[in-house]
């Protein structure tokens, strides 16, 4: 578990580490290809807001396998683990 509180809409992501295909033996390299980054919630925080004047959860929780935004996305190394940070909004989606 990480030591970052995120704060204010945030969250805060782990990504997960991707297996090679293989076809029997042999290991098919993914050479070229963009692949879609995928993370896990490691942290959640609220979003306050100002018309209500009240803290709203967040739809999403912590163990939620979710893609990691490209472009917005912090990118940190805390004590040797790689995290993402990036805005509740900015996910795109959720996988079940």
């Amino acid at each position: 578990m990480s030591k970052l509180q995120p704060m204010n809409g945030y969250l805060i992501l782990k990504p997960i580490e991707e297996e090679e295909q293989t076809y029997g033996n042999i290991v098919i390299p993914d050479l070229g290809k963009e692949k879609p980054e995928i993370g896990i919630v490691v942290a959640t925080s609220g979003t306050y807001n100002f018309n209500s004047d009240k803290l709203v959860p967040s739809s999403l929780q912590e163990g939620d396998k979710v893609l990691i935004p490209k472009l917005g996305s912090l990118r940190i190394t805390v004590e040797g683990e790689e995290y993402y940070i990036t805005k509740e909004q900015d996910v795109y989606s959720k996988f079940n």
